[in-house]
């Protein structure tokens, strides 16, 4: 059997390019592991911008539309914001990879559930095994995630990520209404953020670090002292990781007709850890890729990252660095309006090279004016 493209891993990313490819008339095989919609650890959070990457429908799958939030510090101090209109969204991960992939399958695409990808073998046509025999193609798509088998037969290891853990309470355990709301916290881990959002009538809780705490025991942490927060079990915590890049030698795309997108290329955040975004953009730019220039994809495909999502990664890097050392600072700074330009990232008013260089002086000047009033206080106490 043979198709002009076989994608690996019905999430947003390979459900997305499978759409994108059949639409534009490549026979496409997309591979999905599990029987849809299947469960996926993830806080279900998406940002605005993405609205006019989706096919037509996508909103139905809004549980909550989030209009601000709180920047916390260690789930006490918290500083509330409103930005008056949408500036992301909560999706139930099963839902919407379900609803995603039907739009694949209803533009051309043909779905194989509940099938392993096993390997692959090069050659003038690529032999692609799975669970349900083999196939054969000209393109290969790894959209498998952390944990992608193409990526690693490719010779790829991960070396950046986030530790993430997330468990699910009822709504009635938060004290505030939250159904419009996120709450972020920073002190909670070394570098990372505590979180909660909003799902439909419960709550996602969770945190993400990639420093080396024990996710669950500060987990546990985390809840118990939190302002927000009333008699919560975290019995039933699970956890995942979640690759990112901070330069470019970090991003791994593929190598001649073997691709990657999503969080199987490390296209994710460094900052927050958003991945859908990340995984749908690089979908798009893909496929465009494949559409324009077939067998040299490649190379278009690398130069558009490049250009269009490298420099928006590097400088989020460089913001995480900065907020995650000096969490309290970063807290601070959410009061003086970062807050606010945060929200118009998300909106896309922004990018963060944008944020990067209108912030980075502002924030030297908070950490430097912070540094001189520890200095004075620890002065007064050794003079006594």
């Amino acid at each position: 059997m043979k198709f002009d493209v076989v994608v690996v891993g019905a999430g947003p990313a390979g459900a997305s390019c499978a759409s994108e490819l059949s639409r534009s008339g490549f026979r496409v095989l997309l591979l999905e592991r599990k029987k849809l919609p299947r469960f996926k650890l993830c806080g279900g959070c998406i940002s605005a911008r993405i609205g006019s990457l989706l096919p037509d429908g996508w909103d139905r799958e809004v549980l909550n539309s989030i209009r601000g939030g709180f920047l916390g510090f260690r789930g006490g101090d918290l500083i509330e914001s409103t930005a008056g209109k949408d500036v992301a969204y909560i999706v139930d991960r099963a839902s919407f990879d379900a609803f995603l992939t039907e739009r694949a399958v209803q533009s051309g695409a043909q779905l194989w559930e509940e099938t392993e990808f096993l390997g692959f073998e090069g050659g003038p046509s690529i032999r692609v095994r799975t669970s349900r025999g083999s196939v054969e193609c000209d393109f290969l798509i790894g959209a498998d995630g952390f944990y992608t088998k193409v990526g690693r037969q490719l010779g790829y290891t991960k070396e950046r990520y986030f530790r993430g853990i997330e468990f699910w309470a009822d709504s009635s355990r938060v004290v505030k209404d939250l159904s419009e709301s996120v709450v972020i916290d920073l002190g909670v881990v070394s570098r990372g953020y505590g979180w909660i959002f909003p799902k439909g009538d419960r709550v996602s809780i969770g945190l993400a670090t990639t420093g080396r705490e024990n996710p669950l025991r500060v987990l546990g942490e985390y809840v118990k002292r939190h302002r927000l927060l009333k008699d919560v079990d975290i019995a039933g915590a699970r956890s995942w990781m979640i690759p990112y890049g901070i330069k470019s030698e970090d991003l791994h795309l593929g190598r001649g007709r073997v691709f990657l997108v999503g969080d199987s290329a490390n296209l994710v955040d460094p900052l927050i850890g958003e991945g859908i975004y990340w995984a749908v953009v690089s979908a798009h730019l893909l496929a465009e890729s494949l559409e324009k220039a077939g067998e040299k994809a490649l190379d278009l495909y690398m130069d558009r990252v490049l250009k269009e999502i490298t420099p928006q990664l590097v400088h989020a890097g460089k913001i995480a660095n900065l907020a995650y050392r000096f969490q309290r600072t970063a807290f601070r700074m959410g009061g003086k309006g970062a807050i606010s330009r945060f929200f118009e990232l998300l909106e896309g008013e922004r990018d963060y090279v944008d944020i990067y260089s209108s912030g980075i002086r502002e924030f030297a000047l908070s950490l430097l004016h912070f540094e001189n009033f520890l200095h004075i206080i620890i002065d007064k106490i050794l003079r006594r």
